[in-house]
């Protein structure tokens, strides 16, 4: 039995700890704020000739490592984490970082015109996808998880109430969601496909997306897993191993036939 002195030393120590941790949890939040806004600043003074931050760059890559920690990030109870609309604009910030790899130069105006400026267009973002492959799987595959969060959010606030007394409203809120989710799903799982990424960069992607495989088909409507499905028909052909267990758990996923969760307001 511990003696009263160490008895109060020890319940001092345990309470120091529970007020610690919100504080710890609420600068989870606060990393990825600061962190992505300050990648969104070095790629807003990136230039034809410096090109877009890379991980390589020790700077760069502790900002990914605050960024992308989703485990650290969805795991922990931060407040603003159990909004909607906050969580929302998580999803859309790492997306649009993303993004920014993606369509990096092809706006800079050319002294070219018809399809000579569409083959610019064209071999600019091959480039991109071979410069800014790893950086953009990454902050995809975050996406994955951070979506994941959001579906997860959604499926509770609707599952609080019986089905028939849905409104209207909130059944085309629901529909608006699962479109958009299924949208932005089936781009991801479907870079397996894509002939510009390496093994690696599609594993970190698949992976994340294998993850959250069954939430994501609860959204949709079967036909739309079916066509998912069907999509992924040939992806098998020349698949590196390392990728096949996680695109057989989304397959497994999108062969559901059942309805349960918001697919019922599609």
């Amino acid at each position: 039995m511990p003696t009263p002195i160490l008895a109060r030393r020890l319940r001092s120590l345990l309470l120091g700890a529970l007020l610690a941790a919100p504080a710890a949890w609420a600068d989870n939040y606060t990393d990825f704020q600061q962190a992505s806004g300050q990648l969104e600043a070095l790629m807003d003074k990136a230039t034809p000739q410096s090109g877009l931050p890379r991980l390589g760059d020790p700077e760069v890559a502790q900002l990914f490592a605050q960024i992308a920690d989703h485990p650290r990030l969805f795991q922990a109870p931060v407040a603003a984490l159990q909004d909607m609309n906050q969580s929302v604009a998580v999803c859309e910030q790492a997306m649009r970082l993303g993004k920014t790899y993606y369509a990096f130069g092809l706006s800079w105006p050319l002294p070219l015109s018809g399809a000579e400026l569409l083959q610019a267009r064209k071999d600019q973002m091959t480039r991109n996808l071979a410069n800014y492959g790893d950086e953009m799987s990454t902050l995809f595959a975050f996406g994955m998880h951070c979506h994941g969060h959001v579906i997860g959010l959604m499926e509770r606030e609707f599952s609080a109430q019986p089905a028939d007394a849905v409104s209207g409203t909130e059944r085309m809120r629901a529909r608006a969601f699962s479109k958009g989710s299924t949208a932005l799903y089936a781009g991801v799982v479907q870079f397996v496909q894509g002939p510009f990424w390496s093994v690696a960069q599609k594993k970190r992607m698949l992976e994340a997306a294998a993850q959250h495989a069954t939430a994501n088909a609860n959204l949709m409507a079967l036909p739309l897993r079916e066509r998912l499905l069907t999509s992924l028909a040939d992806a098998d052909q020349d698949l590196d191993p390392a990728l096949a267990p996680a695109l057989a758990t989304i397959r497994q996923a999108l062969a559901v036939t059942t309805c349960t969760g918001l697919c019922q307001y599609y």
